[in-house]
């Protein structure tokens, strides 16, 4: 089992991020728990790619660590990526 602390500045719900575009990143929330299946995660993985460039949504160091975090839930089944909130 492999975790992190989260970036003090990751906040994409107060942030604003657009839910519609990023509809996985754009609903973690901080604050609150949040689960995600296989699926959601290779989805989470598509949408860093393309938020690596933007700052105001997560750092690049951190979206390395999810990235990380993500492929290491995707070797093996029956994983989920788990977001625990304050």
């Amino acid at each position: 089992m492999a975790s992190v602390a989260a970036d003090s500045e990751f906040d994409p719900v107060l942030s604003g991020v657009d839910r519609k575009r990023y509809p996985i990143l754009g609903h973690l929330d901080p604050y609150g728990d949040t689960v995600l299946n296989r699926l959601q995660v290779q989805s989470l993985l598509e949408e860093l790619s393309e938020v690596r460039s933007d700052p105001e949504i997560v750092s690049a160091e951190f979206a390395d660590t999810l990235v990380m975090l993500c492929h290491k839930c995707l070797q093996r089944p029956h994983r989920f990526l788990r977001f625990v909130g304050e």
